[in-house]
């Protein structure tokens, strides 16, 4: 891949690595500490990256040792770059796992030391939060998680603190990335539209006409596209398997396959998505698969009440 030209930002954007702690096969079929490995090797040779974003279901138990396994493996991978590396919860994560390890999810340096830790004790009833400054770029993460739901939200202290932290500009010249878990875009398959992010418009509203450059996601398990409020939004592939958005709509199946966005950032705003996959063992064939009748229990389950 062609060296990013000066000025531009290169992102290397990850999503959906639903590690674990004790190695588990996620959905029983697949090891995504091995996924990543492999991930990781196939894009070593990229060059210019200056970010790396997990954007959510960086854990598939919430425990520490899952979100340890991360900064080894995807911290060190950015540490060798000169990248820093920027997370957040999604909907499998666990925000007492994920603050012990990861604080606020803003990390740089070797081993992965996060940028800005606090120890001060949050709830689990509380949002995780960060904020860092990037290549001239706010970075801006924005926690959807619910606890014990599948779906996302953002609450309104979230939506303030986005309001208020865009509101200067002066100390990011080239613009703003967001990032989060659950897309503010409808979903290509009925389980992940019910499980989508609950209140897009909220979202829309306060980065309509700010400095917002791009909004990255995760949770759809594949490479999509749209926008909101005319910010440009990238969901990134799943790290741990690849859902199939060409299926009946009411199912849900997913393939074993692993990539990843690198995404230029131009110092103009101009952007540009490029996907990249991994080859795995057992590449394409079925993963998980959920029936009709699968999918609606879990959509009652973890849904919107």
């Amino acid at each position: 891949m062609q060296t990013p030209q000066p000025g531009t930002l290169r992102i290397l954007h990850l999503s959906d690595t639903h590690l674990t702690g004790d190695g588990a096969l996620h959905q029983g079929t697949v090891d995504t500490t091995a996924a990543l490995d492999a991930l990781l090797a196939r894009l070593d040779s990229t060059e210019g990256v200056g970010l790396v974003v997990v954007s959510g279901d960086v854990s598939e138990d919430g425990s520490p040792e899952s979100y340890a396994a991360l900064v080894e493996r995807v911290g060190g991978w950015a540490t060798r770059h000169g990248a820093a590396l920027v997370t957040v919860p999604g909907n499998h994560d666990q925000r007492e796992g994920f603050r012990q390890v990861l604080a606020n999810g803003h990390l740089l340096g070797e081993g992965g030391r996060p940028m800005m830790h606090t120890m001060e004790y949050h709830p689990p009833t509380v949002p995780v939060w960060g904020q860092s400054l990037v290549a001239g770029r706010r970075v801006v993460t924005l926690d959807t998680s619910v606890p014990g739901a599948g779906y996302g939200l953002l609450t309104a202290e979230t939506l303030e603190r986005l309001r208020t932290a865009l509101a200067d500009r002066s100390e990011a010249p080239h613009g703003s990335v967001v990032v989060l878990h659950h897309p503010p875009l409808p979903a290509p398959t009925a389980l992940h539209e019910a499980l989508r992010l609950q209140n897009p418009e909220d979202l829309a509203d306060v980065i309509r006409g700010s400095d917002v450059r791009v909004v990255l996601a995760g949770h759809y398990h594949h490479h999509f596209a749209g926008s909101i409020g005319g910010v440009p939004v990238l969901v990134a592939p799943g790290v741990a398997n690849d859902t199939d958005v060409a299926g009946p709509y009411g199912e849900e199946t997913a393939y074993i396959g692993t990539g990843a966005l690198v995404v230029d950032l131009a110092q103009d705003g101009s952007l540009w998505s490029t996907p990249v996959r991994a080859p795995v063992a057992a590449a394409d064939s079925i993963a998980v698969h959920h029936d009709a009748d699968a999918v609606t229990r879990i959509i009652d389950a973890v849904g919107p009440r």
